[in-house]
């Protein structure tokens, strides 16, 4: 086997996972019982990456009870 056939290879099998890709887009998209859901989950896997993002950075805020902590003073 030569580089030649290899990268020929390597091109007829990314042609068709691009194919594959475009196929089940074209899928979802035209089917709106499909693409809801889907665009759903994509939007909420948005705002946790961005939630998880914020917080290693260190930002802090309010508590998971909905409150801001505050310490007891004696």
């Amino acid at each position: 086997m030569t580089i030649a056939n290899v990268l020929s290879a390597m091109t007829t099998v990314y042609d068709l996972i691009i194919g594959m890709f475009a196929n089940v887009i074209t899928t979802i998209t035209s089917n709106p019982l499909i693409f809801v859901p889907v665009l759903i989950a994509l939007l909420g896997g948005i705002v946790m990456f961005a939630i998880g993002v914020i917080r290693r950075l260190g930002v802090r805020g309010i508590s998971s009870s909905g409150r801001r902590r505050s310490r007891r003073r004696r």
